[in-house]
C-alpha cells in the first residue's frame, strides 16, 4: 500500500525532489547505506512511499528533504554550492533534476573508492537545517 506524501515535506523547497523520485524504487542496499549514514544525525525524518515494493527513501529535518535512495546503488544529498563543487571533483554527480543543489553519488563501485556516506550526509543535515 502506497503512503502519500507526509505534509510537512509536500512544500515548494521539496518540489523538484519529489518529482525527480516520484517513479523511482531503490534496491534495499542503498535504503540500508542512506539509513546508516543518517543514523547519528539528531532531526531525521525518514520517508518511502512504499518500502514492500521498494520504493524510493528520503530523508528529512525540519521539513526539507536533504538525502534520498533510489535505484540500483544510488544515494543523493542536497549540498550548498562550496560542497557540491567538492563532492562534484570527488566523483559525485549533479542531479540537476532534483534542484539545483543536489548530487548522486555511485555505491558499491569497484573501480572507485565508497563515497563517505556519513560525512555527506552530516553537511546536507546542517545545511537544510540552516
Amino acid at each position: 500500500m502506497e503512503h502519500a506524501i507526509p505534509d510537512v515535506l509536500n512544500n515548494e523547497v521539496n518540489e523538484a525532489v519529489l518529482a525527480h523520485v516520484r517513479d523511482r524504487s531503490a534496491h534495499s542496499d542503498v535504503a540500508d547505506a542512506l539509513a546508516g549514514a543518517v543514523a547519528p544525525l539528531g532531526d531525521v525524518q525518514t520517508f518511502c512511499p512504499d518500502a514492500v515494493r521498494y520504493r524510493y527513501v528520503v530523508v528529512a529535518t525540519r521539513g526539507v528533504i536533504f538525502g534520498l535512495a533510489a535505484g540500483m546503488a544510488t544515494v543523493g544529498f542536497r549540498l550548498p554550492s562550496e560542497l557540491k563543487a567538492r563532492a562534484l571533483a570527488t566523483g559525485a554527480e549533479d542531479c540537476m533534476e532534483a534542484g539545483p543543489d543536489w548530487v548522486l553519488m555511485t555505491l558499491f563501485r569497484d573501480d572507485w573508492p565508497e563515497p563517505d556516506l556519513r560525512f555527506w550526509a552530516r553537511k546536507a543535515y546542517v545545511h537544510a537545517r540552516g
